[in-house]
């Protein structure tokens, strides 16, 4: 865990141990997580449609390929890591270059 996690993480335990995060208005209630607020409104309805048609966009296939990698080389059993692990690095790098580069265009 990041030290920042861990941080933030004993700052909100003290404060609810303090009660600080009693009797807030909304507590209780469903979060609203319908609309995307980090998105621009002026293109929050072209995303929605692009999401409901099954679009992904290249940086977030990307990401989930690297992942995808990464959680495979981390399963793999010890006598066969050394083997595997040089394509599948070399696997990542090439992902990473391919998110790079489509952050650039």
């Amino acid at each position: 865990m990041h030290w920042a996690d861990i941080i933030a993480e004993r700052r909100a335990a003290e404060a609810a141990a303090r009660g600080d995060l009693s009797n807030l208005q909304g507590e209780g209630a469903p979060l609203d997580l319908s609309d995307d607020l980090l998105v621009p409104a002026e293109i929050r309805t072209i995303m929605r449609v692009l999401k409901n048609a099954g679009y992904t966009p290249p940086e977030i296939a990307l990401l989930k390929s690297i992942a995808s990698v990464e959680k495979e080389l981390a399963a793999l059993p010890l006598s066969e890591r050394t083997e595997k692990a040089k394509a599948l690095i070399t696997k990542i790098a090439m992902l990473r270059e391919a998110q790079h580069a489509a952050k650039l265009d």
